[in-house]
């Protein structure tokens, strides 16, 4: 009996051991390394590459994740806009350059570093208040200084909502661009279908 218990003990093992080489082998097959990963705060993430913006890493490492995504969102509808005038110079046309397309140009390469820039100004003078409100000792200069904290949280709020608002704004500009470079692309189709059409 014993010599079946410890047959059964043995193949247990030898079925886990062989389990486990198997699942390691598995996982190097198809490229990954068990117990490799590892977990990255999203602040200490690289911030992707801008194809249109001009923001330096700089400008965008403080800013929160939710302005990080419409830059991007923006820049790359920039930077489908910009193929899109490629391909229309590369095909011997000459698009013109309408006012919203001039001022989605200039609102990306000047104004929306500088609102980042403003932003962050804001967002810096916040976080030394609070370091000098955490560093008083009077209870009394404690208490005067809360109500001084909420109005920079408030501002800073605000900036932020500013911010989020002329982003979504250009985003908006941007997707009406995209949409009339469609529209023309479209219009074009249909008048060389309307001379095939004619012509039969």
């Amino acid at each position: 009996m014993s010599v079946l218990i410890g047959v059964g003990v043995v193949a247990v093992v030898a079925a886990g051991y062989v389990g486990r080489k198997g699942w390691l082998a598995f996982h190097r097959a198809v490229g990954i390394t068990p117990g490799t990963l590892k977990y990255v705060e999203p602040s200490q993430l690289p911030t992707p590459p801008m194809l249109q913006l001009t923001l330096v890493d700089k400008q965008i490492k403080g800013l929160p994740p939710v302005i990080v995504e419409q830059l991007l969102r923006i820049d790359g509808k920039a930077d489908i806009f910009q193929q899109w005038r490629n391909e229309a110079v590369k095909a011997g046309q000459t698009p013109m350059v309408s006012e919203d397309e001039f001022m989605v140009s200039k609102l990306l390469q000047t104004r929306v570093p500088e609102l980042i820039e403003s932003y962050q100004h804001i967002a810096r003078h916040e976080d030394l208040l609070q370091q000098a409100a955490n560093r008083a000792s009077n209870a009394a200069h404690a208490n005067s200084q809360v109500s001084g904290e909420e109005n920079m949280s408030e501002n800073k709020a605000q900036a932020l909502g500013l911010l989020l608002e002329v982003l979504i704004k250009i985003e908006t500009k941007l997707d009406s661009l995209l949409e009339g470079c469609q529209n023309e692309a479209l219009q074009q189709m249909q008048v060389m279908q309307r001379y095939l059409d004619q012509r039969q």
